[in-house]
């Protein structure tokens, strides 16, 4: 009967470890890649993460070999720095496209 009640704890210590560990690993945040559409009309948040993609072009995807840095535009963060900076240079464009329409109109 003892030898039973220790492996029961053992097993139960074991289920503990194991769904400390699972918790741990789930609190990580996997970052969601977000649509052209959703940084256009959050422009604020696009600018934030086109600032941290250029910062990480300068130092980890500028040592990264080709094939890694092909692996890397298909993760949600590559995704997420090509429509937020495709989001800001449509933004810029359509400034652009407004001075002008304005500057013809007062002609």
């Amino acid at each position: 009967m003892i030898h039973l009640k220790g492996i029961t704890k053992t097993k139960s210590s074991l289920i503990v470890v194991t769904l400390l560990l699972l918790t741990a690993c789930g609190e990580k945040t996997v970052e969601e890649a977000k649509s052209l559409a959703y940084y256009g009309e959050h422009l604020a948040e696009a600018d934030v993460v086109h600032a941290k993609c250029v910062a990480m072009e300068k130092h980890e995807l500028s040592t990264m070999p080709p094939s890694k840095r092909l692996a890397w535009i298909e993760t949600a963060t590559g995704i997420n720095c090509k429509n937020a900076s495709q989001a800001r240079s449509d933004e810029t464009y359509k400034a652009y496209q407004k001075k002008m329409r304005d500057a013809a109109n007062k002609y």
